[in-house]
């Protein structure tokens, strides 16, 4: 139910990183795509070619999400033993979902960290089974469940 309740929200998340994205590729592809007649100032040009660089790195971005969206998709039903992508781990201070980075939210008084497998951490966490613990800086942090 907690798996559940936690993967909700981070669709909820996911969804509002991609419009975001989506608004924003819009808006650098309506600026890349002046009409050459109008444009008589070599400024212009360069705006142009800014806003189009723009636009293919929010594409670029975009399209990472999406592929993120698919993978929280595909992990709903599932369930988990150990720290590996997918895995909610629930600590004594916090829940810990592995395989995609988003902000940080609250879920039932414990903050959600979102940790995407290029982060850091992830390594320390990778492995983990319920009962370990964990060592961030000079905490420990010991898993209660993994879901």
């Amino acid at each position: 139910m907690i798996r559940t309740e936690i993967l909700s929200k981070i669709l909820e998340e996911q969804y509002k990183v991609i419009d975001n994205l989506q608004h924003s590729v819009e808006l650098y592809k309506k600026e890349s795509d002046m009409d050459e007649d109008d444009t008589s100032d070599p400024d212009d040009y360069a705006r142009q070619t800014e806003a189009k660089d723009m636009q293919l790195r929010f594409e670029k971005m975009l399209s990472k999400e999406k592929n993120d969206l698919l993978f929280v998709l595909a992990e709903k039903d599932k369930s988990h033993t150990e720290a590996e992508q997918g895995a909610l781990i629930e600590t004594d201070q916090n829940y810990f979902f592995l395989g995609v980075a988003l902000p940080a939210f609250k879920f039932q008084g414990k903050d959600v960290f979102c940790i995407s497998p290029e982060a850091p951490i992830y390594g320390k966490i990778k492995g983990k089974k319920e009962g370990d613990a964990l060592e961030m800086g000079n905490k420990t942090i010991n898993i209660t469940a993994i879901h």
